[in-house]
């Protein structure tokens, strides 16, 4: 089998030989086929010998320059030899190539509600070559020239407009497009199939918006729309550019494997993002940042492009501040911090705690490696960096020193040096030092504040600052220190400016103010670093957490006491108690929702075995009290979803379905929340479970419904269907990666670990091919959905260790995170043990304890 991978070195080799490169592309694509037709002609200027990157298929015909060539072909790269190419070539490549079903390439999917067939292009980082002959990296860029024929009731869309159409045979088009400026490969994007089409334009610019037709009745266009251009205006300005390319379209696309992609001019999203039930606010922000972040890659990523991938997590990690910075100026969203917080910090600084971590700027010697660094150091902590950079020089400044890159870099490709520089000419200041400290070294560091005092007034107040023994760089943080003020009812909070450079910094501005309740060093969210509450600070969070009247700062608070369990320095069960008594009455659904991820992890992982049925039982009736207290609306929709995602015993179960069944007085019961019970029904045995899945089946009978009802079937604790399961999952049974990852998403559970066994023990048997034999994203969603991470014992952590010697960097990675969390989780465990009474001794044999494991979500 090839290897289809690129190192740096070669990709720097071909770049010093290879320029003006242009690419005209004639696709044939007949409904109803596996495959379709290509011929490819590239142009370039270079006359030593190189080579183009084309995967699978069929090559028909090759010429170079005009006399035809016999292609040096390895099923992945075709060979350019020194002897046929001169200063000036055009290769041209006839080739069939069947559709991909993997969400990568070229994705063939048909609706089972109307067996209508939809194909979509998939490409970053590296599968344009999946589509046709291509030098495929982002530092070649070139200009594209399309024509597609395909039924005349298709629509095809790419970066460029249709400027012409021509009737061929048999009820066919054929579609020419535009030639395109300059941009990388992996951008290019074609999008075929009967799509339903929303119209608009803004500012005379062309923009659309695509859906299928079986969910064209729930696209909100008219939000979509204003997001849209509220964002393009925000851009144009803070940008100094206007959006660079001829028209915009949106595509929502089914089976897709990411939020979005920003192919140029025609981004594609998942379908999730249409919501078929009313959506909580929640849900919109986040359908908001993605649209927003793909948005302001059309000037961060395609207009101008990173030369490689090394700086992958700038062009990501810049589309996510941005986005929250058009958020934030629109006005409408109050809690846009709040959700950069949940969807950036709280993963990023798991991330970046693992024995993986690295540096924001991480070297990367290949095409593969690009995949390990799509997580959320990348994301998140990226993205927290610059906001912690845009507090130290000012939102001016920065917008003054993109504004000179965009002009100075437009339709080019550049490096981080490239970048800071443009920054440094706003700011006016030095750099390097900065980036040095934060872009270059890896984890976390951890504030915490102090205090002297002299009668009723502060004398002292310090902030310290720590790091790992393994990473001990101290970074200077721009922040605001939050004095929570003693008060009756809710508490007043007051910002002091301070800058850290070191081990420690005086509070000067502190000294002779009123003694404060508690002391939060990073008020505003400002800089990426965890806060250690002191403990004045954490007593007074026990009682009086739910009385402080500031949502961004309750959420702050919230996060680092799952931050201080994590690391040990609080119990598991001390912190459920504390969202019994400080979550009924919580407000803000941004609270509510990070609450409830944590509480899955806590409950799941953190909490003694012996007691867990009993403090998930607890936490769902908190639930429950928390929906009937809530006011109509979002925060009744995110209890309701959580109690349905944490319910676990057969009473608990059936209560929540006689809930949603006789329905809630202000609660919209959406599908997700039926198909919800529906699976954890069938996963725990619960009679009737069958009947119910087949209800909801019959509601849904679209492919996500397929998706959750296969989920559901594989979740049953059978021995039969775990087997044919199985065998299904490793033989290429299911037709799709999306069907696949329904599957092994549903197959294990904690609290069927016995009957798992014997697929616990053939998963390590089997994994280290499934690396090789498999594409990466299967290979990945085989991994997390599959290692028996249930099982938080001695065996497991063995066999995982030996995983850890694996050859493939990428299996390596994986299983050593996994080592890292399940020791953590013992660990938690371990501490949450000594405030329980000891286990008795003696158990008659056979007897019912009434301890048995279960999975909450």
């Amino acid at each position: 089998m090839p290897i289809d991978v690129l190192t740096r070195s070669e990709a720097e080799a071909r770049a010093a030989k290879v320029s003006a490169v242009s690419y005209t592309i004639q696709l044939d694509l007949i409904a109803g086929a596996k495959d379709y037709a290509g011929v490819a002609t590239i142009r370039f200027s270079g006359s030593e010998a190189t080579f183009l990157e084309f995967l699978g298929g069929a090559i028909e015909s090759m010429t170079i320059n005009g006399a035809p060539h016999e292609p040096a072909w390895d099923g992945v790269r075709i060979d350019l030899p020194a002897d046929l190419l001169a200063a000036s070539n055009e290769i041209t490549i006839s080739y069939r190539k069947p559709y991909d079903h993997s969400g990568e390439g070229f994705h063939q999917f048909v609706d089972p509600t109307d067996g209508a067939e939809y194909l979509y292009t998939q490409f970053e980082p590296y599968s344009a070559h999946r589509l046709f002959p291509c030098f495929d990296q982002p530092d070649l860029k070139a200009t594209y020239l399309l024509t597609v024929t395909a039924p005349v009731e298709w629509k095809i869309i790419s970066a460029g407009r249709i400027v012409g159409e021509e009737e061929a045979s048999e009820g066919r088009t054929i579609s020419s497009f535009e030639e395109t400026v300059r941009f990388s490969t992996y951008l290019f994007s074609v999008i075929a199939g009967p799509w339903h089409e929303v119209a608009g334009e803004h500012n005379g610019l062309p923009m659309s918006l695509y859906t299928r037709h079986s969910m064209a009745q729930f696209i909100d266009a008219d939000e979509i729309f204003h997001l849209t251009k509220g964002g393009m205006d925000f851009f144009g300005s803070f940008f100094g550019r206007e959006y660079p390319f001829t028209k915009y379209d949106q595509m929502f696309v089914p089976e897709f494997n990411w939020g979005g992609m920003e192919n140029v001019a025609a981004v594609t999203y998942t379908d999730g993002l249409i919501f078929r039930d009313p959506p909580t606010r929640d849900q919109r922000i986040r359908r908001a940042e993605i649209i927003l972040h793909e948005l302001a890659h059309m000037w961060f990523g395609d207009l101008v492009t990173m030369q490689w991938w090394n700086d992958l997590w700038l062009n990501e990690s810049f589309a996510t501040f941005a986005a929250y910075l058009a958020i934030d100026d629109t006005g409408e969203w109050g809690e846009s911090w709040q959700d950069f917080n949940t969807r950036n910090k709280l993963t990023a600084y798991r991330d970046d705690q693992q024995p993986t971590t690295h540096p924001i700027v991480a070297t990367v010697e290949t095409t593969d490696e690009v995949f390990l660094n799509f997580d959320m150091i990348t994301y998140g902590k990226g993205a927290s960096t610059l906001r912690q950079l845009v507090a130290t020089i000012g939102l001016e400044a920065f917008s003054k020193g993109l504004q000179t890159y965009f002009r100075r870099y437009e339709f080019g490709n550049t490096t981080l040096p490239d970048f800071l520089g443009a920054l440094q000419e706003g700011a006016g200041r030095d750099l390097a030092k900065w980036a040095s400290l934060w872009l270059a070294t890896a984890n976390v560091n951890t504030l915490e504040a102090t205090w002297e005092t002299s009668g009723d007034l502060l004398s002292k107040m310090t902030v310290h600052q720590r790091a790992p023994d393994d990473y001990p760089t101290l970074r200077p943080h721009t922040v605001e220190v939050g004095l929570i003020e003693e008060g009756a009812g809710n508490f007043a909070v007051r910002g002091l400016p301070l800058t850290i450079d070191g081990a420690a910094e005086q509070v000067s501005s502190a000294v002779g103010a009123a003694i404060p309740a508690a002391v939060f060093p990073n008020y505003g969210d400002l800089t990426y670093a965890k806060v250690a509450l002191d403990p004045v600070s954490l007593d007074f969070v026990r009682g009086s957490l739910r009385s402080i009247d500031d949502p961004l700062l309750r959420h702050q608070l919230w996060q680092s006491l799952w931050e201080m369990v994590r690391d040990r320095q609080l119990s598991s069960l001390d912190y459920l108690d504390m969202m019994q008594s400080h979550l009924v009455s919580e407000s803000s659904d941004q609270i509510i929702r990070m609450v409830s991820l944590t509480s899955g992890g806590t409950l799941r992982r953190f909490v003694p075995e012996r007691v867990k049925a009993e403090r998930v039982s607890a936490f769902a009736a908190m639930c429950r009290r928390a929906l009937e207290a809530a006011p109509p609306g979002d925060l009744r929709v995110l209890w309701g979803r959580s109690l349905a995602g944490t319910a676990s015993s057969h009473d608990d179960l059936k209560m929540v379905a006689e809930l949603f069944d006789g329905g809630v007085e202000g609660m919209a019961i959406d599908q997700d929340m039926r198909w919800s019970v529906a699976l954890r029904w069938s996963a725990f045995g619960v009679d009737g479970a069958t009947d119910r899945v087949a209800a909801e089946l019959e509601k849904d009978p679209t492919d996500r419904g397929e998706r959750a009802a296969l989920r559901a079937e594989v979740a049953r604790p059978d021995p039969e269907t775990k087997e044919e399961a199985w065998e299904k999952i490793h033989n290429k049974g299911y037709d799709s990666l999306a069907k696949v990852s329904a599957a092994m998403t549903g197959f294990a559970w904690s609290d069927q670990a016995e009957l798992l066994a014997p697929y616990a023990s053939d998963f390590f048997v089997r994994v280290e091919d499934v690396m090789t034999d498999w594409e990466w994203e299967a290979a990945k969603a085989y991994y997390y959905g599959l290692h028996p991470s249930y099982r938080i014992d001695d065996e497991n952590l063995a066999r995982t260790r030996v995983l850890a010697k694996a050859s493939d960097p990428r299996l390596k990675r994986l299983a050593i995170e996994s080592i890292a969390d399940l020791e953590r989780a013992m660990a938690c465990r371990a501490l949450a043990e000594t405030q329980l009474s000891p286990e008795p001794e003696d158990t008659v044999e056979g007897e019912d304890t009434g301890t048995g494991t279960i999975e909450p979500a």
